[in-house]
Formats: C-alpha cells, sequence, structure tokens
C-alpha cells in the first residue's frame, strides 16, 4: 500500500483530491491510502507516509516542508496547480506512481 500525505492550508477542499485520488486508484486496483493535513500537523505523520505531496497555496513552506521530509527520506512534490483546481485524482496519482518509480530506481 502506497500511502500519501498531502500538506495544505486546512485540509478542507484537498478532501475533494483526496476523494478522487482514492476512486481512480481503486478503479486501477491500486493499493493506496492518502491523507490531508494542514502544514502545522503534517510533521508527527510524515514517518508514516511514502511521499508528500504540497498543495500549491502553501508553496511557500516548501523549503521547511523538503527539510523535514527529506531528513525522514521522504520524496516531496508541489501538486500541479491545474490538477490541484480541478481535483484531478488521475493525474495526482499518476505523478505520484512516477515519483515512486524513480525513486525506486535509484
Amino acid at each position: 500500500m502506497v500511502q500519501v500525505l498531502i500538506v495544505c492550508s486546512w485540509g478542507m477542499s484537498t478532501s475533494l483530491l483526496v476523494e478522487s485520488m482514492l476512486a481512480v486508484a481503486q478503479e486501477q486496483h491500486f493499493a493506496l491510502s492518502v491523507e490531508a493535513l494542514s502544514a502545522g500537523e503534517y510533521t508527527s505523520r510524515v514517518d508514516e507516509c511514502d511521499i508528500v505531496l504540497l498543495a500549491p497555496q502553501i508553496r511557500h513552506l516548501r523549503k521547511s516542508i523538503e527539510k523535514i521530509a527529506n531528513e525522514a527520506r521522504k520524496p516531496v512534490a508541489m501538486i500541479e496547480p491545474f490538477h490541484y483546481a480541478t481535483m484531478n485524482g488521475e493525474a495526482v496519482l499518476e505523478q505520484v506512481q512516477q515519483i515512486l518509480s524513480s525513486v525506486g530506481e535509484e
């Protein structure tokens, strides 16, 4: 099971993206867990995930989030603003799969 942590402002609007990603994963028979947490909450859960995604509205916190995720040896990526705005779970899931496969090749 791939565990994704999405860091966002409050976790509210991101819940729609989470639902979309989970629906696509179910269609693809891909074992996925996605959790959306605010920037103030994610630090306690970073060790439990496989990848950290950042919502576009918190891009100003990227360096501090990357520092914590890198210490935990977790890849970090920004969600494409268009995919976030349209709640395109399929595209975001593809991004996760690509990143994790490239990390696995290292």
